[in-house]
């Protein structure tokens, strides 16, 4: 394949990639606090604060690389349609995200029983 038959990328394609990037590492922190700050958990303390910058900046490479991924496989010419794709699979992996990092390890049960899920969580989808 020659330079000419692939295509270039676009500004657009570099600007979805940033708005990829940092919407989901915002969603995340954003559903993590409020975790957090619901069960009486806290983000003041600097492991906490660590934990959420780590959390977050994993769910935001993972979403850019599901981005990347996305658009390989429906073609490089497409916008709409990796942009869907990727905000369905980012919205699918908040889950393991939240059922990893709702509680740090052995933060006793206070204020969300049981297992300080929120009381938000939905009863449905067990974390």
């Amino acid at each position: 394949m020659n330079d000419s038959e692939r295509a270039p990328y676009s500004a657009g394609a570099w600007a979805v990639g940033w708005v990829t990037f940092l919407g989901s590492g915002y969603a995340a922190s954003v559903l993590l606090s409020n975790a957090w700050h619901d069960c009486d958990i806290g983000i003041n303390a600097s492991a906490n604060l660590g934990d959420l910058v780590m959390a977050s900046t994993s769910m935001a490479m993972a979403s850019t690389l599901l981005w990347g991924l996305m658009r390989k496989v429906t073609g490089r010419r497409q916008l709409l349609l990796p942009l869907l794709m990727t905000v369905a699979a980012a919205a699918a992996l908040l889950w393991p995200l939240m059922a990893i990092w709702h509680a740090p390890d052995g933060y006793p049960v206070s204020f969300c029983v049981p297992d300080n899920v929120p009381p938000w969580w939905p009863d449905w989808l067990p974390v």
